[in-house]
């Protein structure tokens, strides 16, 4: 994979937050649950994001957190179930991912167990996210999901 180390505008976001096991289940989340939503609220083509909170490998699955979020203008309200936030725009390591869904998180492996340890660089605090855009995103011919897998960084 290529990575590239860029700065990010912060974004205006709606989200709903998933807990539970990550994988599968998020797809649906979105198609049942959060795509009918942007449809319904005029959203369709706005940017999207994906915050995946815990490692799975050493937080329990009924506890993992996602958060689906989809960028809206900064005088959108809020209702039901969606909240709003700002995420923090600054310095990211991107890397482009294109592939079947169940191998984002080998990709996401890769970026933090293999490249991040010898970039120079260490994590800060801001969120770690898959950024897409939704009439992109998903191949229907192929089944390839397209993102960008986008980590906070900041000098050691």
């Amino acid at each position: 994979m290529n990575v590239r180390i860029i700065d990010l505008p912060k974004s205006h976001v709606a989200y709903q937050r998933l807990i539970g096991p990550y994988g599968p289940v998020i797809g649906r989340f979105w198609r049942s649950t959060i795509t009918p939503w942007m449809h319904s609220n005029g959203l369709s083509d706005q940017r999207c994001y994906g915050i995946s909170y815990d490692d799975p490998f050493t937080t329990t699955a009924n506890k993992c957190r996602y958060d689906a979020c989809v960028e809206v203008p900064k005088h959108f309200v809020a209702s039901g179930e969606v909240d709003t936030r700002t995420l923090p725009g600054g310095r990211y390591a991107v890397a482009s991912f294109k592939g079947r869904i169940g191998e984002v998180a080998n990709a996401w492996r890769w970026l933090t167990h293999v490249w991040m340890p010898s970039s120079g660089l260490q994590y800060d605090n801001r969120p770690r996210f898959e950024m897409f855009s939704p009439l992109t995103a998903l191949d229907a011919h192929t089944g390839e999901f397209s993102c960008d897998i986008c980590i906070p960084v900041r000098a050691l």
